[in-house]
């Protein structure tokens, strides 16, 4: 056999040969995939129904294929291609609490498909006078390129669990809080404690699942490696359904919508600070996130996630829900109250507002006639107590607080 972290010796093979084999296996790849992932989801049953996993199963068994018929063409080398996709594969299985053994299992018996299928395409490819010579080589490529795979995924696997258990634990939170309540000021002592790049730009987002913890967790993360691939992920657990998550890079993130990313997250909901630097923005993202977060969560009816710059004058308001109140009543009278016409009208004339009372624009961004709009804006000037007169920017920020909290001018909402 030949040894895993070993360059295979090329095979000697005459090109249309390598041509030939080459391509029975890769028409072959869409076939055998389909059969493996269904030898997989025996296994492991959740593959079944979860079809974002299915599609990169398959898109591994798939490039398995490509990896094996590369290696034909005497183009091997010691770096594992696939590696990224099975990581996110064992990273879900991970989350989902399988056992490493159940893992491995299932991707070895997914190489000996993939070994059978290199052996019978080679023995219908290779003359038969080649075939004693050729074959063994082949298969000793095969399984080293496999081999080192299965190192890296069960690597891959049980750094996953070990960071799951991580950010439970007590004396890791402990640290955390320690940095989040000024004990720590020092970046490198703090990035040294919490193995994690404190001295860098730094954006924390706060959100709670409604099912799946440990998964939803893992598809956020895995949309902000998306957004910043050079990024580093740290999450600690707030509470058994909440979970503080930061990204560090070195360089400053551009400016997006954040929030969107919890959006795509069925289970979640949650919010982001903005992107600061240092040791001090470390704390302050994760202090405006919390902040962003009580907007989010103040009412099961809200937008369900936000970026700090999208609410930061409300989250004040919430320091004194009584006084919020009473000023919502003060600045827009009966446009305050409950119930789908008058709601209609609100989320209208903050259209309006924010179109800088042009109609035509807010019709355009509301999809509905310009005459439509005009009505609507008349109604709801007229429950205003004063009209929009002087007011509009108080009466801005009252629309905007019933947006995010619908039910904040009602007194039984506390």
């Amino acid at each position: 056999m030949t040894p895993v972290d070993t360059a295979p010796e090329p095979l000697e093979l005459p090109e249309e040969l390598r041509h030939e084999l080459t391509s029975r296996l890769i028409s072959r790849a869409d076939a055998e995939s389909d059969a493996t992932l269904r030898q997989v989801a025996r296994d492991l049953p959740d593959l079944v129904v979860d079809a974002d996993l299915r599609r990169l199963t398959t898109a591994v068994i798939k490039a398995s294929y490509q990896s094996l018929s590369t290696t034909v063409l005497l183009e091997t080398t010691r770096q594992d291609l696939l590696l990224t996709a099975t990581e996110e594969i064992v990273q879900r299985l991970a989350d989902r609490g399988a056992a490493a053994d159940i893992v491995e299992s299932v991707f070895l018996n997914a190489s000996r498909v993939l070994v059978k299928d290199v052996v019978s395409t080679a023995v219908e490819v290779l003359p038969a006078d080649m075939t004693p010579r050729v074959l063994p080589p082949l298969v000793d490529v095969v399984l080293a390129q496999l081999a080192t795979r299965h190192r890296k995924t069960v690597g891959a696997f049980l750094e996953q669990r070990q960071r799951r258990q991580r950010r439970s634990d007590a004396a890791f939170q402990a640290r955390i809080r320690s940095v989040l309540d000024g004990e720590v000021t020092d970046g490198a002592v703090a990035s040294s404690l919490l193995g994690h790049p404190v001295s860098s730009w730094n954006l924390a987002a706060v959100v709670r699942t409604k099912y799946d913890f440990d998964e939803a967790i893992s598809g956020l993360e895995r949309r902000l490696r998306e957004a910043l691939p050079s990024g580093r992920t740290l999450v600690v657990n707030l509470a058994e359904d909440t979970a503080a998550l930061w990204v560090s890079c070195q360089s400053q993130p551009a400016q997006q919508h954040w929030a969107k990313r919890i959006l795509k997250g069925k289970p979640l909901v949650g919010a982001f600070g903005q992107p600061e630097w240092g040791i001090t923005g470390f704390v302050r993202t994760y202090e405006q996130a919390t902040a962003a977060f009580r907007v989010v969560t103040a009412s099961a009816d809200g937008p369900g996630a936000a970026d700090y710059s999208e609410v930061a004058p409300l989250t004040f308001m919430l320091h004194n829900p009584e006084h919020a109140r009473r000023w919502l009543k003060a600045t827009l009278g009966p446009l305050a109250s409950g119930g789908e016409d008058t709601e209609r009208l609100r989320f209208t004339l903050r259209h309006y507002l924010a179109a800088g009372e042009n109609a035509s624009v807010t019709a355009e961004h509301l999809y509905i006639h310009r005459n439509t709009v005009k009505y609507r804006i008349a109604q709801a000037i007229g429950m205003l107590p004063d009209g929009l007169g002087g007011h509009r920017t108080d009466i801005a920020l009252a629309l905007d607080l019933l947006a995010w909290i619908p039910d904040a001018a009602d007194p039984e909402a506390d």
